[in-house]
């Protein structure tokens, strides 16, 4: 991942005193991978279990990078040798935050943070405010620096941060450097298991953002849908439902008072990140659900249930993919899908070693199939195809059922 530096005088200073060197050039962009290099840059050669960034320096440098930071290797004037680059670039970011005098959102969550993230920021942007937001997927202890880095550092900014974990302690190191004002919990649920080993742990993670912001949401605690946003254009879809209602909330605390201002008014021209659950009218009057994204158990109930509610005609057919990440359970997760579908969708059609098991409990279901060929699963969901049906994706980002979306689109279309 690579970023371009906002406030490259700011980087400049932390980063100075951070090497302890005060003769050091300006950098322009910070990347971690060698490839994406640009002249100026600073590259972070992170170490990991099965890689060492070190070993890529000279190719860093040779695409035009000023300095690198390494954690093995030989140190000289411009590769500067730490403990644990992370830890390093996460200094830097801590030093950032504490003189940030804006406001800080951040969300975390087993599902939703994406959205709840993309949500909050588009209502204040619509209310004038100036956001800075999370991009893409960089909510690792390296990815919310780098966007942070990206930013600028007026103190009429609002930052909105979406923190991901994958085990134990990430929430609370990622929490505990941005300090939010508002942290927001979007839900809790049985994802990454494999490196969390339970839920108890999992729950004692993400609630530690609250612990380290002035003020917390969690959307466990919101029950009703925010006001009118059942009108909403994506108002039959609960999870949306869900997250907006959340955010609304969040957003509130920015409102000035008799602001007339609804909140529905506000997201009517909001869509969904793409793979997240946003419906596609194709002709013949054809809905695609793209929830392909990512996966666990209740997110993907949740896009279940999110197919039931349609009133259509035509089949419900639902493609699944593996759950990844679910630890020593993944198999009775898998089966327990296949008993959540019964009596809710018309068609399953399995995809992966682990959606085996689904398709294997699958025989209450009026047609179910399994296949291991992703290009023999499109042309079989494309040929399925008829007047009013409605097809949903939904798996890990691993399985790349993305793929299969715009198969689907060419097809149709």
């Amino acid at each position: 991942m690579r970023v371009d530096i906002l406030e490259t005088q700011l980087f400049f200073r932390y980063f100075s005193d951070a090497i302890g060197k005060s003769d050091l050039l300006p950098v322009k962009g910070v990347s971690t991978d060698s490839r994406d290099i640009k002249k100026g840059d600073l590259f972070l050669a992170i170490k990991g279990e099965n890689f060492d960034g070190s070993e890529f320096v000279e190719e860093a440098f040779s695409s035009g990078a000023t300095y690198a930071i390494v954690q093995s290797g030989d140190e000289n004037h411009n590769t500067f040798l730490v403990d644990d680059v992370i830890s390093f670039i996460g200094k830097i970011c801590s030093q950032w935050m504490n003189d940030f005098d804006g406001n800080v959102i951040a969300v975390t969550g087993s599902n939703g943070k994406t959205t709840t993230k993309d949500l909050i920021s588009h209502i204040l942007n619509k209310k004038g405010y100036d956001v800075s937001k999370t991009q893409g997927n960089f909510n690792t202890s390296i990815g919310v620096p780098l966007s942070i880095f990206s930013f600028p550092h007026d103190a009429s900014q609002v930052y909105v941060l979406e923190l991901g974990a994958n085990r134990v302690g990430d929430i609370e190191y990622l929490s505990s450097m941005v300090k939010p004002d508002i942290g927001v919990i979007t839900n809790i649920s049985d994802a990454h298991l494999e490196g969390f080993g339970s839920i108890e742990n999992i729950t004692k993670e993400k609630k530690s953002i609250l612990t380290h912001s002035k003020k917390g949401y969690y959307n466990e605690d919101i029950i009703e849908p925010f006001r009118g946003l059942v009108n909403h254009p994506l108002g039959k879809n609960n999870v949306f439902l869900k997250n907006a209602s959340i955010a609304c909330k969040v957003c509130e605390d920015f409102m000035s008072e008799g602001d007339s201002m609804r909140f529905d008014e506000l997201l009517q021209d909001f869509t969904l990140p793409k793979g997240r659950g946003e419906a596609c009218l194709l002709s013949n009057n054809i809905t695609l659900i793209d929830d392909a994204y990512n996966a666990n158990p209740e997110s993907v109930k949740a896009a279940i249930d999110n197919l039931q509610s349609y009133q259509t005609e035509g089949k419900k057919i639902f493609v699944f993919g593996d759950m990844k990440e679910l630890g020593k359970d993944e198999v009775k997760f898998h089966e327990e899908i296949a008993n959540y579908c019964e009596e809710k969708i018309d068609t399953i059609i399995c995809y992966g070693d682990l959606a085996k098991n689904t398709f294997n409990g699958s025989k209450n279901i009026p047609l179910s199939l399994h296949f291991n060929s992703k290009e023999a699963l499109s042309n079989k969901v494309c040929n399925l195809l008829e007047k009013n049906d409605i097809v949903l994706l939904k798996g890990s980002r691993s399985m790349g059922l993305d793929s299969v979306a715009e198969d689907i689109k060419n097809y149709v279309q």
